[in-house]
């Protein structure tokens, strides 16, 4: 699950990345993909790049809510959690960050 980061496989019922000025997707997935049950965990990957880290998290922000994958569990939901929260925003977090951040709200 998005917490635990172990692998949902599955059939991905819908597939609908963003897109636009700044956003890439690297991804082999697509709509009627089967997950198979051994795999490596990470499906894609979501690039984004501005002038400013401003600009990039203004632009995360809209492309993780753009993003779309039903039928298996992602990620998603947390990256829309982590982008909001002021730490990440102001960039105050090192490499225990998010190990600390997962314990406090588990």
């Amino acid at each position: 699950n998005a917490r635990t980061f172990r692998p949902s496989p599955g059939r991905i019922t819908y597939w609908h990345p963003p897109g636009g000025l700044g956003v890439r997707v690297d991804s082999g997935v697509y709509q009627g993909y089967t997950i198979p049950p051994y795999y490596d965990s990470l499906i894609g990957k979501l690039i984004v790049h501005g002038k400013t880290r401003n600009e990039c998290l203004m632009r995360l922000k809209r492309a993780l809510g753009e993003f779309v994958i039903d039928g298996i569990e992602t990620t998603i939901p947390l990256f829309n959690e982590l982008i909001r929260q002021p730490d990440i925003a102001n960039g105050l977090y090192d490499i225990h960050w998010l190990e600390k951040f997962l314990g406090k709200s588990a």
